[in-house]
């Protein structure tokens, strides 16, 4: 299967690249090899995708329906890791793989068929308070998160840098 990256993220990651970053170049090779190491089958890239990863729905050897997501180290894979670890599925998805691989991220596939979005508002917003109920949980004392001062400070900068170029 070819891993042809969504124009979606194409846009957001070149505009946020540092110069000599080649991971996109590098992508199609990254999510093969991440495929055949896991022997996974691969079913199709998730379009139109997020802003900072490659989404591609998979199936496990056992015929689970899994999905595989590769993010550059500018994305902070490992941290969304250690998070999802530390939620362990309350209001999250459940990480699947427990090793660590560079930017790449093995867990439970969802009802890919229903998307907050398709519902009513009224249901939407309860399910989104109720999702950010269950996440709220005290850090590990030794966390290595973001705060959202520290998330949000990053990514004015960036911003702030990609419209000074412009």
């Amino acid at each position: 299967m070819a891993f042809e990256p969504p124009q979606r993220l194409v846009r957001a990651l070149g505009e946020t690249a540092p110069s000599g970053d080649d991971w996109l170049e590098k992508l199609p090779e990254v999510a093969q090899q991440a495929i055949d190491l896991r022997e996974l089958t691969a079913e199709r890239v998730q379009v139109p995708g997020g802003r900072s990863s490659l989404v591609v729905l998979v199936r496990r050897a056992d015929g689970t329906p899994a999905v595989l997501k590769l993010a550059p180290r500018r994305a902070r894979p490992e941290s969304e890791r250690a998070a999802l670890a530390h939620w362990g599925g309350r209001g999250a998805v459940q990480l699947v793989e427990g090793a660590a691989g560079e930017g790449v991220l093995l867990l439970e596939r969802l009802h890919p068929d229903v998307s907050v979005r398709s519902l009513p508002e009224a249901k939407a917003l309860l399910e989104a308070a109720g999702a950010l109920r269950r996440l709220w949980v005290e850090p590990p004392a030794d966390h290595v998160f973001e705060t959202v001062s520290e998330r949000t400070g990053r990514q004015a900068a960036a911003m702030r840098g990609a419209s000074a170029e412009v």
